[in-house]
């Protein structure tokens, strides 16, 4: 059984009664899991024995976290500043040089997804059902669209155009300039997802999505025409909770080869082009992949981090000493993954075959007035060729670098 923390389901507001049919399910949960013995427990962290050390080069404050929330508050990274979003609608902005505070912009709202957007147009989007665009020279909204629902995955923009996903299943696109919808894609969805909805990709003149379904697809920019659709993984069993297929983590691509993976179903590479698989086999993540010459990089939803072989999916490495501990998807840096933890834990890992290079736990800094809850949801990101910038639930961001005898490597 899952553990009761490790399950963020999405309650669909779009149609009532499924609030009430949520409660019973997670009252069936927590009665089954009553006893602690039939919980899976987080794997205790040994001691490392390496020279290796991860160091805070500055830390700052970007407001107010998801704390307990299942949101993915990623900051937008430009040339001199980072772009963050605190939960109660405040932008901050951090200089990416010495990490201090540069500016703020109040929203008035419930920030729901990172901040996407580039050097002249920041994207956000709220609670309410807004997405909200700013003018980066002002720094003062540009436009506010009203969308179906709400928006749980960073908008991006392709062109003219303004991409989102909304929780009830569309995938909308947003002119660039005026906020005023385009056209948008709608899917019938389970009565029963994992709370969130995945990142879109794009590339190669389309728009590819995972759906909560477990069907993967490829649409057009310009219209939002269906290109391809395939399904990755099929639900099984006779439970709802059996049945979740989301493909809620990150797509990866590399060449014209698509990697993707679902919860309870398969991992699989697909020709992005012609939408066929090329191999698959059963896997279990709800987090997504990386995906660099040689392998597939992903967590599970046991808390292994695995390496696979990208060109059939054959098992090179994996790494069982963070099971349970609710991982974030792995990412790359040079010859390294960095994975963050439900403690606040950031594991540094060889790429090569999984040993631990170095760790760190955040939060070991007392700030009055700064939130110092230290668990980790948005995945480790790459800020420059060697050092990671990761954010804490309580909205404190920390740039690490990896260090050696007081060297940097």
């Amino acid at each position: 059984m899952l553990p009761v923390m490790s399950l963020a389901f999405a309650i669909r507001e779009a149609w009532p009664g499924y609030a009430r049919l949520f409660g019973l399910l997670l009252t069936a949960l927590l009665a089954a899991c009553a006893d602690e013995s039939n919980l899976d427990q987080p794997a205790e962290l040994a001691p490392l024995d390496t020279p290796y050390y991860l160091d805070v080069d500055w830390l700052a404050s970007t407001g107010q976290g998801p704390d307990e929330q299942y949101l993915f508050l990623q900051p937008l990274l430009l040339e001199s500043i980072a772009v963050s979003a605190s939960r109660d609608g405040v932008l901050t902005l951090i200089d990416r040089h010495s990490g201090e505070f540069v500016d703020d912009i109040d929203l008035d709202t419930s920030i729901s997804a990172g901040v996407g957007g580039d050097e002249s147009l920041w994207l956000v989007a709220a609670e309410d059902a807004e997405v909200i665009a700013i003018d980066a020279e002002s720094r003062r909204p540009r436009w506010r669209t009203r969308v179906a629902s709400e928006v749980l995955s960073l908008p991006k923009i392709v062109g003219d155009s303004v991409l989102g996903r909304t929780i009830d299943g569309r995938i909308i696109s947003l002119d660039k300039h005026s906020g005023k919808l385009r056209w948008q894609y709608q899917r019938t969805i389970p009565d029963l997802t994992l709370r969130g909805t995945g990142e879109l990709l794009v590339l190669r003149g389309m728009i590819i999505a995972g759906l909560a379904d477990g069907r993967l697809i490829a649409l057009s920019p310009d219209k939002g025409e269906v290109l391809w659709d395939v399904a990755l993984a099929v639900p099984k069993g006779r439970s709802e909770i059996q049945r979740l297929v989301d493909i809620d983590g990150y797509l990866a691509v590399y060449g014209r080869i698509l990697y993707a993976v679902s919860y309870q179903g398969r991992l699989a590479a697909i020709d992005v082009e012609r939408g066929q698989f090329l191999w698959a086999r059963d896997f279990s993540s709800y987090s997504g992949l990386q995906v660099d010459d040689k392998a597939v990089y992903l967590s599970d939803d046991h808390g292994f981090v695995w390496a696979l072989d990208r060109f059939n999916g054959a098992t090179l490495w994996k790494q069982t000493k963070l099971a349970w501990r609710k991982l974030t998807r792995p990412t790359l840096i040079g010859n390294y993954l960095a994975v963050g933890d439900f403690e606040g834990y950031v594991h540094l890992l060889d790429a090569s075959d999984g040993h631990f290079i170095a760790r760190y736990q955040l939060g070991q800094f007392d700030h009055p007035g700064w939130d110092t809850a230290s668990g980790i949801i948005v995945p480790p990101i790459v800020f420059d060729a060697h050092r990671l910038l990761v954010i804490a639930r309580g909205g404190m961001a920390y740039l690490l670098s990896l260090k050696k005898n007081d060297l940097d490597l």
